[in-house]
């Protein structure tokens, strides 16, 4: 049977970095986030998305139209939760098809949701993290277009640090540089191997 640890922390806290530092070591990394984006274009979840949130809900080329699922959810909490109820069965299914073909007796799955979802694939939680200050300033590096009250917003939606840091999982620092993110790193996998 494989460990599966799940990877998580708030936005901008580094967890695509330290999934990336991950894959490089040579381990199996299931993103969560980038699957349920590539689900939500297959026809049955398509087809569920639209029936709630209208056909504006992807781009005339196909694509998902992010921004305006974005003001959705982040305007109405019930509109969150309606698209959650599509998503999170869909990433679960996949999930374990991934998880027969994965190698390795330690595998990741990076989810910004495992505390908050109470994953129960998670054997083990590692929480990437980093103060606030710090956390908008990548966000904003990334999404430059986004202002800071859109960015509070978003924060606010997600469990705080200190809610994630009393759940019992293994912290990961990674408020500093990326040579000391891969310091912290190789002390946490000694956990698993």
């Amino acid at each position: 049977m494989k460990e599966i640890v799940c990877l998580t922390g708030g936005m901008g806290s580094g967890k695509s970095t330290v999934a990336r530092l991950l894959l490089e070591e040579g381990f199996a990394v299931y993103n969560s986030d980038d699957r349920a984006k590539a689900l939500m274009l297959e026809p049955a979840v398509r087809e569920e998305v639209e029936t709630i949130f209208g056909s504006s809900a992807y781009a005339e080329d196909g694509s998902l139209n992010r921004s305006f699922l974005s003001k959705q959810i982040f305007s109405n909490p019930n509109r969150k939760v309606q698209l959650e109820a599509i998503i999170h069965p869909a990433v679960r299914t996949d999930f374990n098809l991934w998880l027969e073909q994965a190698k390795g007796k330690v595998v990741f799955k990076e989810s910004a949701l495992s505390i908050e979802l109470g994953d129960p694939t998670c054997h083990s939680i590692l929480v990437v993290h980093c103060p606030e200050n710090i956390r908008i300033q990548r966000i904003k590096n990334r999404n430059p277009e986004w202002s800071i009250e859109e960015i509070s917003v978003r924060l606010a939606s997600q469990l705080t640090d200190e809610q994630r840091l009393t759940s019992g999982a293994q912290l990961l620092d990674n408020s500093s540089t990326l040579a000391a993110l891969k310091v912290s790193l190789h002390q946490a996998l000694t956990k698993w191997i």
